[in-house]
């Protein structure tokens, strides 16, 4: 069995604030293949990377993101809600985001809020496309995708599709699992149709990310990677 690829869900969220250029370098720092990030605009357009629809739980702002402009939301304290360490930290705009990542890491976009034709472009201008891909819980951005960007790679999630031919009929590259529909037959079944298997669990139980590798998981979207990084060693390296 091959290692898994790992996402780091918002960066490496866990040792520095979520969704920041901080995390963007702990993530690297730690090995990560991908980083996943979150995309939303301000009221004037400009996208940002950023998870909530408001301000409050991760700035010292607060009220909806989508009302502020671009001027009152480059001013914020992304970070020291997360620790004094890290006080100062801004919520980065998308572009200068793609602009850190480039040559060093490549990027899921899960997009909250925005056009993903503007993403897609965005992704390219950085040299970053061929590796992206999308994803979005907005059953519209999804169809515009599907429609307008056909070169941006898209992810479904199981619980949305069902069954990995309907994740084929979407035109899905990545079809990503939770541990409550982890299953070995279902991955393999999804590899077989040429689709990347890829898991989202936020959690830490081992037993879990020992199913993973079990199952052939390609990639897993991750908080706590040095515990999954563990287990895969365990089971992947034979004892001598």
């Amino acid at each position: 069995m091959n290692r898994a690829a790992i996402v780091c869900h918002r960066g490496l969220s866990l040792k520095a604030p979520e969704n920041t250029l901080a995390s963007l370098e702990k993530a690297i720092e730690a090995g990560a293949e991908v980083v996943e990030l979150d995309v939303r605009p301000s009221r004037d357009g400009v996208l940002y990377v950023f998870h909530d629809d408001t301000l409050d739980r991760t700035t010292n702002g607060s009220g909806r993101f989508a009302d502020k402009l671009s001027s009152e939301i480059d001013r914020l304290d992304a970070g020291s809600w997360f620790s004094e360490e890290f006080s100062g930290e801004r919520v980065p705009r998308f572009d200068a985001f793609l602009e850190a990542c480039r040559e060093r890491i490549a990027v899921y976009a899960e997009i909250k809020e925005g056009d993903p034709a503007k993403v897609r472009d965005m992704l390219q201008a950085n040299g970053l496309l061929e590796t992206a891909w999308t994803f979005s819980f907005d059953q519209g951005i999804r169809a515009e995708a599907r429609a307008r960007v056909p070169d941006l790679r898209l992810m479904v999630l199981f619980d949305h599709v069902g069954s990995v031919e309907r994740a084929v009929a979407q035109g899905a590259a990545i079809l990503e699992f939770q541990a409550h529909n982890l299953d070995p037959d279902l991955a393999a079944s999804a590899r077989d149709a040429g689709l990347i298997t890829q898991l989202f669990y936020d959690g830490d139980d081992r037993d879990v990310f020992e199913l993973a590798v079990k199952c052939g998981i390609q990639q897993m979207n991750i908080d706590h990677v040095d515990v999954f990084r563990s287990v895969e060693n365990e089971l992947l390296i034979p004892a001598t």
